[in-house]
């Protein structure tokens, strides 16, 4: 698909790759398909000493990019969150919306079975009882504090990042965990990085050796897994209806906007 690239096209495309831990409803997964390095990206983790010279060559500019990718967005972000959240959501979900459909093509690549319906349930409940957990808990607000609590978080990212289809940003809103990471990452605070290091990093690997396995064994299943995610996670991070003419306008005219940004991404998968 993709030649032999160079440092700075692996550079360019861990910075694409890199929306899909920032901008909700971007899978960092469905844009390391488009640039071509998915496959090659997840064999270097999931085997990271075989061929240990050329994993190196590719993977440390990808991580260069997507961090660049991080810095640079994520102070736009905090900003649009503080000002204009429910505007900002809006957006967001017109991106994720807009890539079902698409995602659903796929997961039909092979002929489409009823039990694929299954999977979407299973997916949708499973995201809706775990966002909903701290509340039908006696003291949940410790779930979302401490050490642990921002590990946890770092799998999260690790997981969407790698899943094609998942958004690991949108999963984070839904956790409500996303606004707490994009101040870490603006400030660099590293009592909040250094422990969600400590679980992406293994989130990444693991997922990396079980994603082929799974998408080989069940393609199909799992597709539709995904997309149950999707949904059950705008569910849970659904912000209400706009209040006001203005606000509607206003979130209205950005979920268009999201939905045709999507559109654009689409598109371009399609031509790879």
């Amino acid at each position: 698909m993709v030649k032999e690239q160079s440092f700075w096209y692996r550079l360019a495309s861990g910075f694409v790759i890199g929306l899909g831990m920032v901008v909700p409803g971007v899978s960092g997964g469905v844009l390391a398909m488009v640039v071509g390095l998915y496959e090659p990206t997840i064999a270097a983790i999931a085997q990271p000493f075989a061929n240990w010279r050329e994993n190196i060559k590719l993977l440390i500019p990808l991580g260069l990019g997507a961090a660049v990718c991080l810095l640079v967005l994520a102070r736009i972000l905090e900003y649009l969150f503080a000002q204009h959240t429910m505007a900002t959501l809006y957006f967001f979900f017109g991106l994720v919306i807009a890539s079902i459909p698409s995602m659903v093509k796929m997961a039909n690549g092979k002929g489409f079975r009823l039990s694929f319906l299954v999977s979407l349930v299973v997916g949708f409940v499973t995201l809706i009882l775990v966002t909903t957990l701290p509340k039908h808990i006696g003291g949940g607000v410790t779930l979302t504090q401490g050490v642990l609590s921002i590990v946890f978080k770092g799998s999260i990212l690790g997981v969407g990042l790698v899943i094609p289809g998942l958004s690991a940003s949108f999963l984070l809103i839904a956790f409500g965990f996303y606004e707490e990471l994009l101040r870490a990452v603006v400030h660099l605070d590293l009592a909040v990085l250094t422990p969600v290091a400590v679980g992406f990093i293994p989130a990444v690997v693991v997922v990396s050796k079980a994603m082929n396995w799974l998408f080989n064994w069940k393609h199909g299943h799992i597709s539709y897994a995904i997309i149950g995610l999707m949904l059950g996670s705008l569910l849970a991070a659904f912000p209400g209806w706009p209040r006001t003419g203005l606000e509607f306008l206003l979130c209205l005219g950005l979920f268009v906007c999201g939905v045709w940004i999507a559109s654009l991404f689409i598109r371009k998968q399609a031509e790879w």
